[in-house]
């Protein structure tokens, strides 16, 4: 297993290098129509991990900075210069939850965890025990409510079996945020000797079971999001997949939501405190320009690209 893990990084370092030698060979000439003179551009490449990763600067930015974003005095991420909102994502693992404590402690949106496929060779499809009840008791409280189901899909269809899944559990619930494609890399930690399912997917299976998940959410008339981090976000995903679909953005210790590409709502900590919930739970915040909750479920599923309507308001 640490070998398999070894080999991974080797792959991801060689190919970085390689791409950035590429990228000096094979520089794009363009003629200068001014000076009547030859120039080139090298790509612009940005450091993730340690890492040179090849941006692409004709896709939409993220348009963020530190100036945008402060803790207030309970240590919550607030945005200076909109209008924002604060959400929870949760899963039985944050066992039962005080709904109506958590709206009167300012929290008013959740994403919730409906399911997950397992880490094993069977990689089953699973509930999350307590999806129908937060589903049910977090409306109840006033909350507006998206979904993300945890992904170990080995291939697009796998990755369509798991949208499937989805659809099923939300029928008759009334879903007004995203539902969520959440594929990420496992640690040996997590995973065991036997490792994970995921081990060895490549990148371009990756990103096809990501399209696959998101086009089968939306064809049913929901708004597909990502959920990313940078490891996925910068090396699993194409940027033409990052920008057609709702980008949800996981980044600790960060002053702002420090991405490359624009982001649509931004997981900042996974160490939050919210009343009505024992122990931690993840926080995130949404900025107001776009916000999913004014389209139904039936409704605009447009990405961050594309933009949805506009509101106001603030936490």
């Amino acid at each position: 297993m640490q070998q398999t893990k070894l080999h991974n990084r080797i792959k991801l370092a060689l190919r970085a290098a390689l791409v950035l030698a590429l990228a000096a060979v094979f520089a794009v000439f363009s003629s200068d129509a001014v000076n009547g003179r030859w120039a080139y551009y090298l790509p612009t490449t940005i450091t993730v991990n340690g890492e040179e990763v090849v941006v692409n600067e004709a896709l939409e930015q993220n348009e963020y900075t530190e100036d945008d974003f402060a803790l207030d005095e309970d240590g919550r991420m607030v945005c200076l210069t909109s209008g924002y909102r604060t959400g929870i994502d949760v899963s039985v693992h944050q066992g039962d939850i005080d709904w109506e404590a958590v709206a009167a402690d300012g929290v008013s949106f959740a994403m919730l965890r409906v399911g997950f496929r397992g880490y094993g060779a069977e990689g089953t499809l699973n509930l999350d025990e307590s999806f129908l009840q937060n589903a049910q008791a977090a409306v109840e409280a006033g909350l507006d409510i998206g979904v993300y189901f945890f992904s170990q899909a080995t291939s697009a269809e796998e990755a369509e079996e798991e949208a499937a899944f989805v659809l099923e559990q939300l029928e008759g619930l009334n879903i007004t945020f995203p539902v969520a494609y959440d594929w990420e890399l496992i640690d040996a930690e997590d995973s065991g000797e036997a490792g994970a399912r995921t081990d060895d997917v490549d990148d371009e299976t990756a990103a096809a079971c990501a399209e696959a998940f998101c086009a089968k959410i939306t064809q049913a008339g929901y708004q597909a999001a990502l959920y990313v981090n940078n490891q996925t976000g910068y090396f699993s995903y194409d940027d033409a997949l990052l920008q057609s679909y709702f980008l949800w953005y996981a980044g600790y210790d960060q002053s702002y939501p420090d991405y490359y590409y624009a982001v649509d709502l931004w997981q900042y900590t996974e160490s939050g405190t919210v009343d009505g919930i024992v122990g931690s739970v993840d926080l995130n915040i949404y900025p107001i320009d776009t916000d999913p909750a004014d389209s139904s479920a039936t409704g605009d599923s447009s990405g961050s690209s594309a933009g949805s309507l506009e509101t106001e308001g603030s936490a």
